[in-house]
């Protein structure tokens, strides 16, 4: 028998082998890895979006000024409604800054509740017409998140989470 050039004889090793297989399995192994990953961002966002509804319900069921400004300041009283330091939007929007949530996101909502549907529950209110004791708020979050990963964004594209939070009013102001 002659020897084999390159010093071996006619058998195949399977070396090369496992980076073959590596190669074809390395792409999923990393789809499914940013899969978790932006998974794991959509329920933070929404999870984010149901604490801002919770906070603008909660703002609500105390104070019923429903304005666009900016600010949030809950540690200030709201000494003139015209002008408050802090609102049911802008509270609400400013529990999901990390988001990006504006105050444009956010719906707020009176109604009755259904055991006395004659209550006076103006939606929205004014300083004319003010909501009564025992009124139901309904605050409404939306946000539109959208996946890092294109393989999953060009399946899924941009997803909308809404999260809504009901309270009853409080007390009434001003």
């Amino acid at each position: 028998m002659t020897p084999h050039p390159f010093g071996r004889g006619m058998r195949r090793d399977g070396h090369g082998q496992g980076l073959v297989e590596f190669a074809l399995v390395f792409p999923v192994i990393v789809l499914i890895l940013f899969g978790v990953f932006d998974f794991g961002r959509a329920i933070y966002a929404y999870n984010t979006i149901a604490n801002a509804a919770r906070q603008g319900a909660r703002v609500a069921a105390v104070n019923q000024v429903v304005t666009a400004n900016t600010r949030c300041n809950e540690d200030m009283p709201v000494e003139d409604p015209s002008n408050p330091d802090w609102s049911v939007l802008a509270c609400a929007a400013s529990s999901a800054v990390s988001l990006g949530v504006q105050t444009s996101d956010v719906v707020v909502a009176y109604a009755p509740p259904a055991s006395t549907p004659k209550l006076a529950c103006p939606s929205p209110p004014s300083i004319t017409s003010q909501v009564s004791v025992g009124c139901i708020v309904s605050v409404t979050v939306t946000y539109k998140w959208t996946p890092n990963t294109p393989v999953i964004g060009n399946i899924l594209g941009p997803i909308t989470l809404t999260s809504t939070s009901t309270m009853p009013v409080e007390r009434t102001f001003p």
